[in-house]
């Protein structure tokens, strides 16, 4: 779910940054103590424009279970998905991706990875890996894209006291945040040798920050429940990888697309983001929606996919709907646009089935959903919200979209699996099945 407006309230570290003074309180909710990155140890990230890695997708199989979609299996897809958030253009959304493309193939479907490049990513999200595990990083407003692998060292607020005098040659930095400007922090650990640093909040959740000036290696924050096992190996010298995503150009993200063997055209198109933004491991949103979005593929290819029945799941939603956009600007190219899009976001907590949608296949799902003794309603999205159907929308696509209509998690910390409701979850994806097959029928 893409909240413009409101996502400035929920992270508003990731946001206020550049705007906040030079120099931060000791657990101010922003700051402008932000570093650029410098030349890394390793060559940057591929560009959007490099040539794509050769891979081998995975085998195709064939779907079983019940022909009808399971709370149970649903579940396990949203606990799969939100062990960690799923940022457009970080490792985490390739892993994302890669499970994905594995479930959809497994159960008979060509599937293809759909690359597409978004400007002013709104994130530049990192990552830095620590004894085996991968921590999500915001890179600094200075620094340059980026990875260096080398011992962490551990050096306090990154003044006098903390560096103690040490050389930090060939040491990647980490510091707590607080006491000075990120500049001073960057220039100090620069003087003494260092090639990265990693600056941890001193308060809860992500942020944030503006160098106000051009650094020569990577500078980025982690949150403060990540950093602590960061902090604990910089202090034995552990090593550490720091990656940062390039200062500019573009932003490369994926969509998944599966279609049944031999379909040329879509018909119907079943879709849902599995993005997040920085700091959300996303179970509501939308690891809920994408995981009703695979147990429907799951479901309808029982005894072989669907002819015309395709799905879709979409990246970069967060970052401003680029991933539906990219492939509605693709189908429409292609003349190939489906006749319904089925879209499902924020589906795990609620108390009914909400459907959205000005159309004569929204006003269908909720009489299918009512005779099927399904609480559903009628409802529109909250303001300055909005989610993949509308990209479809504005290109002639009847639309339908199922919530749950409870947002009150969604872009926080909060956003976990324990909170994810079975009942809701089931019941949306009943809902969904019944209007699936519906449409199916009319189509032929």
């Amino acid at each position: 779910m893409r909240r413009s407006f409101l996502l400035l309230a929920a992270l508003p570290a990731l946001l206020l940054a550049a705007a906040c003074s030079s120099r931060e309180p000791a657990v101010a909710p922003a700051a402008t103590d932000t570093a650029a990155p410098a030349a890394a140890s390793s060559p940057a990230p591929a560009s959007p424009s490099a040539p794509p890695v050769t891979r081998t997708p995975p085998a195709r199989g064939q779907a079983s279970g019940p022909a009808g979609h399971d709370a149970d299996l649903a579940f396990a897809h949203v606990a799969a998905l939100a062990r960690e958030p799923r940022v457009a253009g970080t490792p985490a959304e390739l892993r994302a991706v890669e499970y994905l493309e594995a479930q959809l193939a497994s159960f008979g479907y060509d599937v293809e990875r759909m690359p597409f490049t978004f400007e002013d990513d709104p994130f530049r999200v990192g990552e830095v890996r620590v004894r085996g595990a991968a921590l999500e990083a915001l890179t600094m407003s200075g620094s340059p894209g980026g990875t260096v692998e080398a011992p962490a060292v551990f050096v306090g607020l990154a003044d006098d006291a903390g560096i103690a005098g040490r050389n930090l040659t060939g040491r990647i930095a980490v510091a707590e945040r607080g006491g000075l400007t990120f500049a001073a922090k960057y220039q100090n650990v620069a003087a003494a040798g260092a090639i990265g640093l990693v600056v941890v909040n001193n308060q809860p959740g992500p942020f944030s920050g503006n160098l106000t000036l051009s650094a020569r290696f990577p500078v980025v924050s982690v949150a403060q429940e990540a950093g602590a096992a960061l902090l604990e190996a910089a202090r034995a010298g552990e090593p550490v990888t720091l990656t940062a995503p390039p200062a500019s150009g573009g932003t490369r993200a994926y969509n998944v697309i599966a279609r049944p063997p031999g379909t040329a055209a879509c018909a119907v198109i079943v879709g849902g983001h599995f993005d997040t933004v920085p700091g959300a491991p996303g179970a509501n949103d939308n690891a809920s929606g994408t995981a009703n979005v695979l147990e429907l593929a799951r479901a309808f290819a029982v005894g072989g996919p669907r002819p015309g029945l395709c799905f879709a799941l979409f990246g970069a939603e967060e970052s401003g709907l680029h991933g539906s956009r990219a492939l509605v600007e693709r189908l429409r190219a292609e003349n190939a646009l489906p006749r319904y899009m089925v879209n499902l976001d924020v589906t795990g907590i609620g108390q009914r089935i909400e459907v959205i949608g000005d159309t004569s296949a929204a006003a269908r799902a909720i009489d299918l959903a009512r005779a099927a003794g399904l609480d559903a309603v009628p409802s529109r999205l909250p303001p300055n919200s909005g989610s993949d159907h509308m990209s479809f929308a504005d290109a002639g696509v009847e639309v339908v979209f199922f919530t749950s209509g409870d947002f009150s998690t969604i872009h926080s910390p909060r956003d976990v699996v324990e909170a994810i409701d079975r009942a809701i979850l089931d019941a949306i994806g009943d809902a969904a099945y019944l209007l699936v097959a519906d449409l199916l029928r009319e189509v032929g």
